[in-house]
């Protein structure tokens, strides 16, 4: 009986450890991709339109690890809003993505209206974080974070050949 009672107190423990493994496997790979960007970056500009042909101008930041994208972000101006996004990859899956609208110019302290963080597990979402105000694309945030980075990684993935083919300088595509 002691044995069964033993095993019956050690297996919730160990479910317990396991839920915080991928967090904790997460964690630990961002924090390389994080280090890795400090020591090398790739950045490039994508100037675009939206709703009635306003231009904007992304700046994206990418980093490489053994020829695979790491971490990239995109970052760009809109009015009075700065908007910044960031996606963390292992071996080509999104494993953590943040978004954040800041009040521009910043004063003193920066001023997040909206943010949001996501943490995914075999391309499923594990936990979603919101902060500020929600958006109606909040309400879907699995399908929208995935839809978000599959665009967002697919603009990256055709725009990296014409960065590194001249030796990595700066494009400018309209």
């Amino acid at each position: 009986m002691l044995f069964l009672l033993t095993g019956f107190f050690f297996l919730p423990g160990k479910a317990v450890t396991q839920s915080i493994d991928w967090r904790s496997r997460i964690d630990n790979l961002v924090q390389i991709a994080d280090s890795l960007s400090m020591r090398s970056q790739n950045t490039f500009h994508l100037n675009k339109f939206i709703d009635n042909d306003r231009p904007i101008r992304e700046t994206w930041h990418y980093t490489l690890s053994k020829g695979k994208v790491v971490i990239f972000e995109v970052h760009y101006f809109l009015d009075s809003l700065e908007f910044q996004e960031v996606y963390y990859l292992d071996r080509d899956q999104i494993i953590c993505m943040e978004r954040y609208e800041i009040l521009y110019p910043a004063h003193a302290d920066d001023r997040i209206l909206s943010g949001t963080v996501g943490f995914f597990e075999n391309q499923s979402l594990r936990q979603y974080i919101t902060m500020g105000k929600v958006e109606d694309y909040d309400l879907l945030p699995e399908y929208d974070a995935i839809a978000r980075f599959r665009v967002r990684y697919r603009e990256l993935a055709e725009t990296r050949p014409l960065l590194e083919k001249d030796n990595k300088g700066s494009i400018f595509v309209p």
